[in-house]
């Protein structure tokens, strides 16, 4: 039952989050300025919010410092790149099309999981991500510039999933060596770390509002603990990045019907279902 309730969860925020920032970048950020700045704020919101999680399971330093070390500024430069990629990226990227495309964090979750923490899939749990995977490349026509090349932001948010599955490997490394709670807390900090730097060195203001700002990062706060409490829960981080991709169906019905994302809706189609077929495989 929990684990239900878990998957409902991560569900509900991993859709809200993605569609309020897709609206937020179409309708007050024409000129897409301030993603860096903005991508700090929200995550640092995240980590103030995040040192609730103590309060469910105490935290605890227990490890190599230096392998602590490592791992937490792995994931805050991996985590950072996945935050600026994203969020520059979003405004022209359809919402249902950028779930597609940032699942690319699965298969580097897989492999990564499989070589480093143990944690692997059946092949024809693996076969199933392969297909989800053809289903980014079949809603990807509009970013094409050639057979096999594609615009800048089809490759951003391409790169953020690909950043954001080194992340999510070096975190939950992280709660393996030094428990759920602080090792959440270690990535989570280090990322906001790292985006506070290269917000230093950019120093680019946005047209954001405090209640636009707060907002995106308490939907963000709900989709990241809805993850690592699927983590805590399931204990399988494969297993668990494989069977969340669902989420790209939802996130393109949401955005077909309140963002009016509805063109080339034939090839967002068959993409999705062959996104479903995968995910009926991974079962």
């Amino acid at each position: 039952m929990n684990v239900i309730l878990g998957y409902l969860f991560f569900f509900i925020a991993a859709s809200a989050s993605p569609l309020q920032r897709r609206w937020l970048a179409s309708a007050k950020n024409h000129e897409n300025k301030g993603q860096v700045r903005f991508a700090f704020q929200v995550m640092t919101i995240v980590s103030v919010l995040g040192l609730l999680i103590p309060f469910f399971q105490p935290a605890h330093i227990e490890g190599s410092p230096l392998s602590l070390i490592g791992l937490s500024v792995c994931a805050g430069i991996f985590g950072a790149g996945f935050f600026i990629s994203s969020f520059v990226a979003q405004k022209h990227v359809d919402a249902g099309v950028t779930s597609l495309i940032s699942n690319l964090y699965t298969p580097v979750t897989i492999i990564l999981a499989s070589l480093l923490l143990g944690e692997g899939l059946m092949p024809m749990q693996a076969f199933g991500t392969m297909l989800l995977l053809a289903g980014v490349l079949i809603v990807s026509k509009k970013h094409r510039t050639g057979r096999f090349s594609f615009d800048r932001y089809f490759l951003l948010m391409a790169l953020s999933g690909i950043s954001l599955g080194i992340c999510l490997t070096a975190e939950r490394a992280l709660q393996k060596m030094t428990g759920f709670s602080a090792g959440t807390l270690l990535s989570w900090w280090s990322q906001s770390a790292f985006l506070g730097l290269t917000t230093l060195a950019y120093r680019e203001k946005g047209p954001y509002s405090a209640i636009d700002i707060s907002v995106t990062g308490i939907l963000r706060f709900l989709q990241s603990l809805s993850w690592v409490i699927l983590i805590f829960v399931v204990g399988n981080l494969s297993i668990v990045s494989s069977i969340t991709t669902f989420k790209v169906v939802i996130v393109f019905v949401f955005a077909a019907l309140f963002l009016g994302e509805r063109d080339d809706i034939r090839r967002k189609i068959i993409g999705s279902l062959v996104a479903v077929a995968g995910l009926l495989m991974m079962k």
